[in-house]
Formats: C-alpha cells, sequence, structure tokens
C-alpha cells in the first residue's frame, strides 16, 4: 500500500467521524483515523530507509564503474 492511501483513509475517516451523529461512532473513527496516520508514517519511514539503502548501494558501486 502506499502512504497516500493510508492518508485518504485517515481523510475519509476524518469526515465520516465529523458527520457521526453518536460519541462512540467518533471516537471509533477518529481511533482509525489515529491508525491510518501511523501507518502513513510507517511507509514514509520504510521508503525513506529503502531510499538511502539504494543510494548507499550506488555510492558503493560507482567506484568501481568510475575506474
Amino acid at each position: 500500500m502506499s502512504e497516500k492511501f493510508y492518508i485518504d483513509q485517515a481523510e475519509s475517516c476524518a469526515r465520516a467521524a465529523a458527520a457521526a451523529p453518536l460519541a462512540n461512532q467518533r471516537e471509533t473513527l477518529l481511533r482509525s483515523r489515529a491508525v491510518w496516520l501511523g501507518l502513513a508514517a510507517r511507509e514514509q519511514t520504510i521508503q525513506a530507509g529503502r531510499a538511502e539503502r539504494d543510494r548507499t548501494r550506488s555510492e558503493i558501486e560507482e567506484p568501481d564503474h568510475v575506474r
């Protein structure tokens, strides 16, 4: 899943919470929103780690190609 998907889900939960007539529904939707935002943050961290590993690999491999 992509970070954008998680953020879209969080926004959907926020809109539903704002429209929910019952307090327990709002609380459930706001908890769900928090979970979706946590998943988005986790995905962002994973993608940043992958990018860093790829950058490091390319720096290690580059000197061999330069010679």
